[in-house]
Parts: structure tokens; C-alpha cells; sequence
């Protein structure tokens, strides 16, 4: 929104007395011509006219004279009158308009009078309170959408694990008590943690972009000794890996070789990672491989997460940063479930935290992922 560039202002004041002073000395000046035109032909009159006839010449005058000022100061006050109302008239009524198109809900107006006055101060106000109010309700309305979205999106996810333990608790209940429901149960219970599992994270996801996106929202920096960190998530990931048949690898660039604790915020780093690692995993085949490498710089820690799994189509590559972007199907031809909030959670967490983040298709294969955040060193004070 711009702002108005200061000028002297006429004030509406100074214009009234400049108008009184208009009116009065118009009056003053065309009453001494009409006045002075008067004795001129009085006196040519009286020179010509008959000495009988003096008394009626003079009160002719006299009726003549008297009125003028009177006719000449009203026809003055109805000019002035005229022109002060037509200054006038112009951002009254468009400041009625604008107020009927409020009314009515419509904010696409604009107030035309710009003089420099305190009508075009108040109508240049009004046009900010017009641009702030349209940019209140454009930010209300695209939350109204996004938490529809959200909505939309938290039930789609949730149909499949909800209809999944709904109908293996039905098949608990119709089978007949006995070795045919235990079987039947052990079978399920693995079924069900995992669909329950999947609905808190799906909920957890949510809960969290709605974390990060508030404006309260800070990031907590503490102390952390990176190696030891680093080794004990990666020895987590190498066994997660493993379970599906992947095969983890784990590489820490130091090349200051400075073991001193780093300023950072610990949980949200992992959660960065966490996410980057799951969505390795789901595009990563059995006996694939994972490449995590971290690389410790003076001012500036960059992660690089590497799979050898089927990347990212052209088509969705511009947009994987996107809220609730699913994306269509993978290189390979199958379709993948996502809820859409892993990346743009990522996004959200390192850009809190001052720094950036990157995705690519790597040219040997696979999807690259960079993390970079700047750090700092532990004050000793």
C-alpha cells in the first residue's frame, strides 16, 4: 500500500474565511462601481432635467442606491454558495457511494478526490481502510479454504485406517468364540496398530502445520553435541531401513574437526529429518538404498538425503512443496497416498529455523533432498 506523499494541506478553514473575504470584497467593489455609476448619471440628470422635477430625480436615487449592496451581497453569497458546494460535493458523494458499496459488500472502489485538504485526507483514509479491509477478508477467506481443504483432506485420510479396523473388529465380532477368534485376532492386532498408528499421524501432521503456522511460533534453540545426536538417529533409521529391506548409510563431514556443541533446535531438526526419511522410505524398492550425509561448515550445517528409489515426475516436482499436495503417480506407475503435508511441514520447520531447502531428481536416480540451517557456536560467557 502506498503512501501519500505530504504537501502543504488547504485547510477547510482558511478556504471558508478566503471565501467570506471573496464575498465581501466582491460586494464592496461591485457596489462602488454600481455607486459610482449611479452619481454620474445623477448628476448628468440633474444637469439636464428641469428644476421641478429635482425632487423626483433625487428620490429615484435614492431607491436606486440603497438596494444595490443589499441585491449585489445576496447575488455574492449565492456565487460563493455555488462554488463552495461544488468543492464540496464531489468526495461527499463518493464517500456515499463508497459506504453503499460497503453496504452491499462490495470493495471494488476506489475514491477518485485527491486534493489536498481534509476531504482528501478523509477520502485517502477511506481508501486505506477499504484496502485494509479487503486484505482482512482475502486472508480470512483463504483461511475459510485452507481449513476446508484441511477438512476435506483429514477425512479422506482417515476413511481408509477407519474403514479398515471397523471391518476387522466386524470380523472379530462374528467369529465364533474359540481358537477361531484368537487366530483371528492375532492376525488383526497388527493390522489394527498400524491403521491407528497411521490416524495419529495424520493428526499429528495436522496439528503441527497448524503450530507452524501461527505467528507465535518460535524456534527453540538449545545445545546439542551433533555427532553424538547425528549417530544415535542414524542407528534408528539403519534398523527402520532394514525392516523394509533398504539398506541405511550414514556419512558426518566435520572438516574443521570441531567437536563443540551447536546452537540448535534439536526436536524440529528431527522432525525435518524424520519426515524426509519416511518419505525415502515409501519411494525407496526392497534392497534399495538411503544416503544420509551431513556436513558441518563454520557458519551453516547442510543435510543431504539421497534415495535410490523412482523420484519425482516433471509434473509434480514445482509443486511437492505445496499444502496438501498429493501429487499423482510416481515414475514407476503407482499411485501414492500421502496426505500431502510431509514436505510442506519441512518447509515450514526449516525456513523457522533461518534456513532453506531443496529437491531434485538426482541424474544417477533417485530423489535428493538438501537441508540447509545456519548455526551457531555455544556462547562460553
Amino acid at each position: 500500500m502506498a503512501t501519500r506523499p505530504r504537501h502543504r494541506r488547504t485547510s477547510f478553514r482558511r478556504v471558508f474565511v478566503w471565501y467570506c473575504a471573496g464575498i465581501l470584497g466582491v460586494t464592496f467593489v461591485i457596489t462602488c462601481i454600481i455607486e459610482f455609476l449611479l452619481f454620474i448619471w445623477y448628476m448628468a440628470a440633474r444637469h439636464t432635467a428641469p428644476t421641478a422635477s429635482e425632487p423626483s430625480l433625487n428620490a429615484l436615487t435614492l431607491w436606486l442606491a440603497i438596494p444595490v449592496p443589499f441585491v449585489v451581497l445576496i447575488v455574492a453569497i449565492l456565487l460563493f454558495a455555488w462554488l463552495l458546494g461544488r468543492k464540496v460535493s464531489q468526495p461527499v458523494n463518493e464517500l456515499m457511494q463508497a459506504v453503499e458499496k460497503i453496504r452491499q459488500q462490495d470493495l471494488n472502489f476506489t475514491i477518485n478526490y485527491s486534493e489536498r485538504n481534509e476531504l482528501g485526507d478523509l477520502c485517502y483514509a477511506f481508501n486505506e481502510l477499504r484496502w485494509e479491509l479487503q486484505g482482512s477478508l482475502e486472508r480470512e477467506w483463504r483461511k475459510q479454504e485452507e481449513m476446508r481443504m484441511m477438512i476435506a483432506a483429514l477425512s479422506h485420510d482417515l476413511r481408509t485406517p477407519v474403514t479398515i479396523i471397523q471391518g476387522h473388529i466386524e470380523g472379530l465380532v462374528r467369529a465364533e468364540v474359540g481358537e477361531k477368534r484368537n487366530q483371528r485376532l492375532e492376525r488383526y492386532l497388527p493390522v489394527l496398530e498400524a491403521s491407528s498408528q497411521r490416524m495419529m499421524r495424520l493428526l499429528n501432521d495436522m496439528m503441527l502445520v497448524s503450530t507452524l503456522e501461527q505467528t507465535s511460533f518460535v524456534i527453540q534453540l538449545q545445545p546439542v553435541v551433533l555427532e553424538e545426536e547425528l549417530a544415535r538417529k542414524a542407528r534408528v533409521y539403519m534398523l527402520q531401513a532394514a525392516a523394509s529391506g533398504i539398506t541405511f548409510l550414514y556419512r558426518l563431514h566435520n572438516p574443521a574437526a570441531d567437536p563443540s556443541p551447536v546452537m540448535l533446535d534439536l526436536h524440529r531438526v528431527e522432525q525435518v529429518l524424520d519426515n524426509l526419511f519416511e518419505n525415502a522410505t515409501r519411494y525407496t524398492p526392497a534392497n534399495g538404498q538411503i544416503c544420509l550425509t551431513c556436513t558441518r561448515n563454520p557458519r551453516s550445517l547442510v543435510f543431504v538425503l539421497r534415495d535410490s528409489g523412482s523420484g519425482i515426475t516433471p509434473e509434480d516436482l514445482p509443486h511437492v512443496w505445496e499444502k496438501f499436495y498429493h501429487g499423482q503417480t510416481s515414475p514407476d506407475g503407482k499411485f501414492q497416498k500421502t496426505t500431502g503435508l510431509g514436505l510442506y511441514t519441512c518447509k515450514l520447520l526449516v525456513e523457522r529455523h533461518g534456513g532453506a531447502i531443496t529437491l531434485r531428481n538426482h541424474p544417477a536416480g533417485g530423489c535428493e533432498v538438501t537441508v540447509c540451517l545456519p548455526v551457531v557456536g555455544v556462547s562460553t560467557t
